[in-house]
């Protein structure tokens, strides 16, 4: 009973391993492994997220700065007077030396604070935006490269399913040939047909991997296997957002947010300025009592703009202008983003009309190609006609796999919608 047992333990955890490979095999194959995949290994994204870190990390340091500063601070001098020559005593003190801590502030309002520590809140904003449009670019790449790897792989099982055709036909036509039944020139062409798919076949096997090793190669993998990569998954109704709803708005939304702040910053920069400080500690000169020169003194600073040539009427109209162009770049960019929508979604309908029909001409030419394979051995089809029957199923097959693809990066486009 125990050995039983043992055994059904050890069939289950190896059924339970070889699910577990079977999972990671068909994950590794699929659009979403490599859109994580590139996600995790983009340096630019990485970059954004380190940036929005830089930023919090200047928001603690904006309310440090704002606070109370400490120094320990600490000067020696020695002036030397011999027979009336050097500086004068009485300015000088021959000597003197100070050593203490200084405790200084600044004093602003909570407004001009929280300003302020705002303007650090909308650069993460600014961050995030790019951020944004930088994985949709990304995912937009990596999409459009799995296609085309999907593509060629299609294309590279359309050569392999007519050789396969043909590979049977030849087993007939060789017996038949070396029978006499079937003419010896015939055969040769037929022949001949047959090795130009073979060549064909490795041609478009080398143009899938190619295809695959790019993939890999942009969305940071690094391995040399080839296994079939399953078809791409759209949503079956893809409606992007609205243009109020979309990256570029929102990026839009982050800049204004920052200029508007910056100009309320520029504002508060002109207002007068306070500052306390205090230090205590030892200064002497040594002239008198110097063990008694320990003691402390408080101040308080006052700095009022008056007049620096009007920069601050420029620095505001420099901020103007540039809220402005802004304006101005997101007016263009709404016009190309709706007209893009209704380019993209044109195409759609006319690529799926295409792809009807030819999948509709695709029956007549297979059930032709069966046909003409069951008469050729009996001299009731030529040669030439097998042959151009099998170039027309190709040429079909070929056009519903371009058209396809078309269609897939249509709807990657629709999607990922990028502005240029």
């Amino acid at each position: 009973m125990d050995t039983f047992r043992t055994y059904l333990m050890r069939g289950l955890l190896l059924w339970i391993l070889f699910l577990g490979f079977c999972t990671l095999h068909a994950q590794s194959n699929t659009l979403s492994y490599f859109l994580t995949t590139a996600q995790a290994n983009s340096p630019l994204l990485n970059d954004y997220n380190n940036q929005v870190i830089s930023n919090r990390i200047d928001s603690l340091k904006l309310r440090a700065t704002y606070g109370f500063i400490v120094t320990g601070e600490g000067t020696a001098g020695y002036s030397p007077n011999i027979k009336g020559w050097g500086y004068d005593n009485a300015l000088t003190n021959g000597q003197s030396l100070f050593a203490g801590i200084r405790v200084a502030k600044e004093f602003i309002s909570r407004n001009n604070l929280n300003t302020r520590l705002a303007g650090v809140n909308a650069s993460i904003a600014q961050v995030l935006a790019q951020k944004n449009i930088s994985l949709q670019t990304l995912n937009k790449q990596i999409t459009d490269q799995y296609i085309a790897t999907y593509a060629s792989q299609q294309q590279y099982n359309v050569s392999k399913e007519i050789i396969h055709l043909l590979d049977q036909e030849d087993i007939v036509l060789k017996k038949l040939t070396q029978a006499a039944v079937f003419k010896q020139t015939d055969y040769l062409t037929f022949k001949v047909t047959l090795q130009q798919n073979e060549l064909t076949l490795e041609q478009q096997k080398a143009d899938w991997q190619n295809n695959y090793s790019l993939l890999k190669y942009l969305s940071g993998v690094t391995d040399n296997t080839f296994e079939p990569v399953e078809e791409p998954q759209f949503k079956e109704t893809l409606d992007p957002a609205s243009f109020d709803e979309s990256m570029y708005t929102k990026a839009f939304q982050a800049d204004s947010i920052k200029l508007s702040n910056d100009a309320r910053i520029i504002q508060y920069d002109y207002k007068p300025k306070i500052t306390a400080f205090s230090d205590s500690g030892y200064q002497s000169s040594f002239t008198t009592t110097p063990y008694k020169n320990f003691g402390m003194s408080v101040g308080v600073g006052v700095t009022i703009p008056i007049y620096d040539g009007h920069q601050k009427k420029m620095l505001l109209q420099q901020n103007e202008l540039s809220l402005q162009t802004r304006q101005k770049y997101l007016e263009q960019t709404k016009r190309q983003y709706q007209q893009q929508i209704l380019q993209v979604r044109n195409q759609m309908e006319q690529y799926d009309k295409m792809i009807r029909i030819a999948n509709q001409q695709m029956t007549y030419a297979k059930t032709l190609v069966e046909a003409n394979a069951k008469q050729l051995p009996t001299g009731d089809v030529r040669m030439v006609d097998f042959i151009l029957s099998i170039n027309n199923l190709l040429s079909l097959k070929g056009n519903i796999i371009h058209y396809t693809t078309i269609l897939l990066n249509l709807k990657n486009q629709l999607q990922y919608l990028i502005i240029q």
